[in-house]
């Protein structure tokens, strides 16, 4: 069956994505399990999504609004923006392969960071595009010089995630907005913001107050992280009015259900339930990482939800110790291969991670 699929698709490596507890559990029988793999809001979503929710439960046999009209509407108001630059999605991971499907063929070029948000370069393959991954400084930190350099006359697509998953860094306002102004026309610029809500740099701006710099600039957002809704899988996109369009030539009708739409636009109203966990996680994320150095490991600075951990030995083999221990983490691949990463839990999670990694890190076998 080695010819069922294109070379191109057989030669990809599939997205890992975080195990989850239920799995652990089933495979190891530990019913007292810690997940801090997937980047998720430990505090969960706000009560009126789950009220909206409860609601949507009686229009179950119905399909959901193709277009999200009145989420698109909030969103619009949300961000000062004409309804028609708005796109939903399936999370921001059909968005991403979206614009790559419809703004790219075979044999164009893309541009994006590595290490970043893998699911770039799967896109990218599987539209048959050739693409530069462009090592980042120390393997954590941007170069906006290197990512202009790999640009070619081919290039269509160059994709940022600001904060960088899976390192936590940032591109400064400056250099963000230099690298909007500076590259060519003919590029599309994607601006990943998926954990946007949790950067507190002094010199950190958010790309949607940069929209004037460029025209082929598209802004992505998720629902999954600081608002907690990681189980409706709710993105968007914040483009021109011609890549919206475009985009929804393609789209899937009905890609973001019901409840999702209803749990979003009452997420967005709650703004106060947003700003509580933020400031909780973020102030967690201060706490793990000055115990995790104080350990004696090298933490990269982190913009985001998670923490980039140089247990220096094989992150991997951290990781299958710690899941004896009913701790989920994430392993890294090269060039981060002795690291993990690790979701900032409730304060009483990230303290039965530090004793459970203190306890992995003595044994020898590790």
């Amino acid at each position: 069956m080695s010819d069922l699929a294109a070379p191109h698709i057989l030669a990809l490596t599939a997205y890992e994505p975080g195990k989850p507890e239920e799995e652990l559990t089933r495979e190891l029988g530990i019913d007292d399990v810690v997940k801090l793999a997937s980047n998720e809001n430990p505090y969960g979503p706000s009560p009126k999504s789950i009220e909206a929710v409860s609601g949507a439960a009686l229009a179950l046999h119905r399909y959901p609004d193709p277009r999200g009209y009145d989420l698109r509407q909030a969103l619009a108001g949300h961000h000062s923006v004409p309804v028609e630059q708005l796109c939903l999605g399936n999370g921001s991971n059909e968005l991403i392969d979206l614009i790559c499907r419809v703004t790219a063929s075979r044999g164009e070029h893309a541009v994006f960071g590595n290490p970043s948000f893998l699911c770039y370069r799967i896109a990218a393959v599987a539209q048959e595009l050739d693409f530069t991954a462009v090592p980042l400084r120390n393997h954590l930190h941007w170069s906006v010089d290197d990512l202009l350099g790999a640009v070619t006359p081919k290039t269509k697509l160059l994709f940022i995630s600001n904060p960088n998953n899976p390192t936590g860094s940032y591109i400064a306002k400056s250099e963000l907005e230099r690298l909007l102004r500076t590259l060519p026309d003919h590029v599309l610029a994607v601006v990943d913001e998926a954990y946007v809500e949790y950067a507190d740099a002094e010199d950190f701006v958010p790309a949607t107050e940069l929209r004037d710099t460029r025209e082929r600039l598209a802004i992505l957002r998720t629902f999954s992280k600081a608002y907690g809704l990681a189980a409706l899988r709710v993105g968007y996109v914040i483009g021109t009015p011609e890549l919206i369009a475009t985009l929804n030539r393609l789209r899937a009708p009905f890609n973001v259900g019901t409840a999702g739409q209803r749990a979003a636009r009452a997420a967005l109203a709650d703004d106060a339930h947003l700003q509580t966990t933020i400031a909780a996680t973020v102030r967690d994320r201060h706490k793990l990482t000055d115990a995790l150095r104080a350990a004696g490991l090298r933490v990269a600075p982190s913009q985001a939800n998670f923490v980039l951990v140089d247990v220096r030995r094989p992150g991997r083999a951290v990781y299958e110790a710690l899941l004896h221990e009913g701790v989920i983490v994430r392993p890294m691949s090269a060039p981060l291969e002795s690291s993990i990463r690790v979701t900032v839990g409730k304060p009483e999670e990230n303290e039965r991670f530090l004793s459970s990694l203190a306890r992995v890190l003595r044994q020898s076998r590790v």
